[in-house]
């Protein structure tokens, strides 16, 4: 046989209180505040998680940006450094080269070309001071080329063509010697 308690609840979720009504009345409005609280936190909750959307957003968008121009300004320096070179090229024409370089070799060019500038500047970086027991790599080089020319590396992540053949040009003919891989002629060799 049911319990007057056992029969309390309705189908539809209410309390249906035989008990004195002061009590069941208690209880209805408990559990009124208690779906109240749980409408609101429901709220609440879904409220955060539209914020943290949008801050995902934002945070995606800030660091878009922040690269975008960072690339942006490591163009710009690497232009000036370009245009310093070959203002300073075109400044020193008219001097004797010998003071500007000791022990270097003097050129006088009637231009300079920004891909001349970036291979002059690959030089003094890379040979200009490097020992012979301890030469660049030549792909370093070429990475160093193509990031300054803004070349894209092939797919299997080598320097670019363009940035291989650049850094050929500029390695020492003491290193082109030593590792054997370039069998020239000499001048004036016979045939």
């Amino acid at each position: 046989m049911m319990d007057e308690h056992d029969n309390a609840w309705k189908g539809d979720g209410r309390l249906n209180c035989p008990a004195p009504l002061q009590a069941c009345g208690a209880l209805q409005g408990r559990l009124k505040r208690a779906e109240a609280e749980v409408g609101r936190l429901t709220r609440c909750v879904q409220l955060k998680d539209q914020q943290l959307c949008e801050l995902r957003k934002v945070l995606a968008h800030s660091a878009t940006v922040h690269y975008s121009v960072e690339d942006r300004l490591q163009r710009e320096l690497d232009s000036l450094r370009i245009i310093m070179l070959a203002e300073a090229v075109e400044t020193r024409s008219g001097q004797s080269w010998r003071h500007v370089s000791p022990g270097g070799v003097a050129v006088r060019l009637p231009y300079v070309t920004s891909i001349l500038s970036v291979l002059f500047d690959a030089m003094c970086t890379f040979w200009a001071d490097c020992g012979h027991d301890h030469p660049p790599k030549s792909s370093t080089v070429a990475h160093a080329i193509d990031a300054r020319l803004g070349l894209s590396a092939q797919p299997n992540g080598e320097a670019s063509r363009s940035g291989q053949t650049y850094a050929s040009a500029i390695r020492p003919d003491w290193v082109k010697q030593a590792d054997n891989r370039h069998h020239c002629r000499r001048p004036g060799a016979a045939r």
